[in-house]
């Protein structure tokens, strides 16, 4: 039995899957595809797959990674050839390996945030609006916990690697808490952000947002793999 790590794209409309549509989905490509894997044991067996790293609705990524066993003589590489032909476009393996490090080694994960301006705004007058908004003392939002909703400042969290204006966009690139301790979504800044606009800077408004994850970090900074 071999463990193997698979690296694979979720792009276009693949983001809109849901994690849990994800995993019935890598299930039934394993079957299509003949990929010799290994099944847990027990009252209901099932093929067993461990996503390290969940991916929030409606962001894409190319840095997804998938934990699976191959129980049988077929090599990594044939097994991701099959997968990409019984996978969709939007959702394609991109490299497999041995895993290297533990999922809970992961600390943090990068993004890029792209956010659009509405026509009577220009991608100035948005990212004058944010310096405003990220230059508060703290920035306090409610977030899901398992003991329910608690109070956090999400400023202290979030690490702000770069601001730019593109293509009548801001661009935000985000740097969150991620793995088993501590998990930081960020569209808890960015809804802060646009809940903060009309009462702050009536005058700027903004349009859709396009979100993807480019890193999956451990705490020394390595991407995880």
């Amino acid at each position: 039995m071999q463990p193997v790590r698979a690296t694979f794209e979720k792009r276009r409309r693949a983001k809109y899957i849901s994690h849990l549509d994800l995993m019935r989905c890598m299930q039934r490509a394993f079957k299509r595809a003949g990929v010799p894997v290994w099944y847990t044991e027990g009252f209901n067996p099932h093929i067993y797959l461990m996503f390290p790293l969940a991916l929030s609705l409606g962001y894409e990524s190319g840095c997804e990674c998938m934990d699976f066993r191959i129980d049988g003589d077929m090599t990594p590489q044939e097994a991701m050839e099959r997968l990409n032909r019984a996978l969709p476009p939007d959702l394609q393996l991109l490299k497999i390996a041995e895993p290297v490090r533990k999922h809970t080694d992961i600390a943090a994960a990068d993004y890029v945030i792209m956010l659009d301006c509405a026509a009577d705004t220009s991608a100035e007058a948005l990212r004058q609006a944010w310096d405003r908004f990220i230059a508060q003392p703290e920035i306090l939002v409610e977030k899901k916990t398992k003991r329910g909703m608690s109070e956090v400042d999400v400023k202290a969290q979030a690490q702000i690697t770069g601001t730019e204006t593109a293509d009548n966009a801001l661009c935000l690139r985000l740097r969150m808490p991620a793995g088993t301790s501590v998990n930081v979504n960020p569209s808890l800044l960015t809804d802060a952000f646009i809940a903060w606009l009309p009462s702050n800077a009536p005058e700027v408004h903004t349009g859709m947002m396009h979100a993807e994850r480019t890193a999956i970090l451990c705490a020394d900074g390595t991407d995880f793999i």
